[in-house]
């Protein structure tokens, strides 16, 4: 077993066709269809199933592609420590976070990642959770941030933390002072603000709805959870928030719902991605927040 080939597994892996895959290695085609037949010949059983033009690899080759990943990283990271730029000096990070992870979770753990290794470079892309996917699955990003659960077999998937999910009201309003307020009062409510289907907590929202037989039906729909906020803060109606979204905040009032609803956060990354040194750490730091 050959590191070149390896590298052509992984890239077969990450780009799901030896076309684009030789692209990427700047080899010939057939060189990398070579290379896979050797190594299945090698290990005795299939790699890849071939399905049209497209390739997906069986159980027995993500597995070599984390390994792949694992080898060609480490070995990529020794060289690095040799030169002299170890993971204080170098390194980058690509990840994606839905709009509250990467306004209240993330900076914190960044924070404490650029004090111990300044030189990392870090890029974070806020989506929802289906662009997240879909930039995870195109090997755009080494591992996104996003509400559980989530369900797809080509992702690996971890959990990260809970959180309560509250009410929010304007400071005088009539419920402020309650202790909690009853899901179904809420989901009835015409001033309630929703996230665009797809976003933030809005699958939540919906499925306590159709639980007790309700119509959902709201006047207005935003994708940003900071404008919400700001819409309930001058009282334009009342929404949901993740409970890490509101502490500290004085202009509205954030009260439990009855049941309690609450949130999980995981992390994921798609399966056969070996995550860089600097992200393992990451993820690290944002346990313990």
């Amino acid at each position: 077993m050959e590191l070149h080939q390896l590298r052509y597994l992984r890239a077969v892996v990450r780009t799901g066709s030896v076309t684009r895959a030789a692209e990427v290695e700047h080899v010939a085609q057939p060189s990398i269809s070579k290379q896979i037949r050797l190594l299945e010949r090698e290990l005795g059983q299939p790699l890849f199933h071939r399905v049209g033009r497209r390739v997906v690899p069986t159980e027995a080759g993500l597995v070599l592609a984390d390994c792949a990943g694992r080898v060609l990283d480490d070995i990529a990271a020794t060289a690095a420590t040799l030169a002299g730029r170890g993971l204080g000096a170098g390194g980058s990070i690509a990840l994606c976070a839905t709009e509250t992870v990467a306004d209240y979770l993330i900076p914190g753990a960044l924070s404490a990642l650029r004090e111990a290794h300044p030189g990392v470079r870090v890029s974070v892309e806020m989506l929802g959770t289906d662009d997240a996917v879909a930039r995870l699955l195109n090997d755009a990003t080494d591992f996104a941030v996003v509400v559980l659960p989530l369900t797809d077999s080509r992702l690996d998937v971890h959990p990260l933390l809970e959180e309560d999910v509250l009410l929010i009201l304007p400071p005088n309003h009539p419920w402020a002072n309650r202790p909690s307020v009853p899901i179904g009062d809420v989901v009835r409510d015409p001033h309630l603000l929703l996230s665009m289907p797809g976003l933030g907590l809005r699958a939540q929202v919906d499925e306590a709805a159709q639980s007790l037989g309700i119509s959902l039906v709201s006047g207005i729909e935003m994708r940003s959870q900071h404008a919400q906020m700001a819409m309930v803060a001058s009282g334009g109606g009342i929404a949901l928030a993740p409970r890490m979204s509101v502490e500290g905040r004085r202009d509205i009032v954030a009260i439990p719902i009855d049941p309690p609803l609450r949130r999980q956060l995981g992390w994921a990354r798609r399966r056969g991605r070996h995550l860089p040194a600097a992200a393992t750490e990451l993820i690290a730091l944002l346990q313990r927040r």
